[in-house]
């Protein structure tokens, strides 16, 4: 890493705006020295330096997007490693009755499985573009983004993004239209988008019945939504295959969040 070193008070108001995980810098001109006290090498401001703060160049994107993606992936990391809460389906559809349309995020663990994965019919279904940005979806019919307006349309691209809706079952009911989508949707169905793409219809057949009914082990975000259909909106943030005790102690009514 490279720390940096500023001193004059227009470059310091500058950095004050400057935010982490957010904020592309471009430098030019400025001094580099090891700093014995740090470890490290530092970049000194001088008075030929020229700053430029979230440059449009395509470099600058791509370094914007790695950000993103790995903001992205470490904060599911972390959600997914909060969650201790174990639910049933008929709890979470009482809860949702019980909060009248005013239900709290929630995050939880099923253990159930997932009973309705199209992966093999019209790809349109499976894939959507997302901004290569911001990584929201973009319009089908425009293909660009309207969220990150700031950045010129040269600066972005979009791309193929896995947006697949699931049922999810256990023993007690089942939620329908649950989110798998992007970085979560490539790890359980084991391949990428590009993967995916060069699959035989045969083979996708094959990997869905690889993954239909089978029990696992599956993390989720619930939020009320009522312009969905069932007022209920389900992210996946994980789904991997069950313990067999985990599972057992599941069925069992153990470890359930009342």
């Amino acid at each position: 890493s490279t720390c940096r070193a500023v001193w004059d008070n227009e470059s310091i108001q500058l950095a004050q705006s400057w935010i982490p995980q957010e904020t592309v810098i471009f430098a030019s001109d400025v001094r580099i020295n090891f700093d014995k006290f740090r470890n490290c090498m530092t970049a000194t401001v001088i008075s030929k330096t020229i700053i430029t703060t979230n440059p449009e160049t395509a470099e600058a994107n791509v370094l914007f997007s790695f950000i993103k993606e790995n903001t992205l992936n470490l904060s599911f990391k972390l959600v997914v490693e909060a969650v201790v809460n174990v639910y049933t389906v008929e709890q979470l559809k009482e809860k949702a009755l019980q909060s009248d349309g005013k239900l709290e995020p929630l995050h939880g663990i099923i253990y159930g499985y997932i009973s309705t994965l199209d992966i093999d019919e019209n790809v349109s279904r499976v894939l959507r573009n997302r901004c290569s940005v911001c990584r929201f979806i973009v319009s089908e019919e425009s293909n660009t983004c309207t969220f990150c307006t700031d950045v010129s349309p040269e600066a972005k691209s979009t791309f193929a993004s896995f947006d697949i809706l699931v049922d999810v079952t256990d023993h007690t009911g089942t939620l329908h239209s649950c989110y798998l989508s992007d970085c979560v949707a490539e790890e359980t169905l084991g391949c990428t988008v590009q993967e995916f793409l060069m699959l035989e219809e045969e083979q996708k057949t094959a990997l869905k019945w690889q993954l239909l009914l089978e029990r696992s082990k599956i993390y989720f975000k619930l939020t009320s939504s009522p312009n969905w259909r069932t007022g209920l909106k389900v992210n996946l943030l994980s789904c991997k295959l069950a313990d067999p005790v985990e599972a057992s102690q599941s069925l069992l009514g153990r470890d359930w969040n009342y």
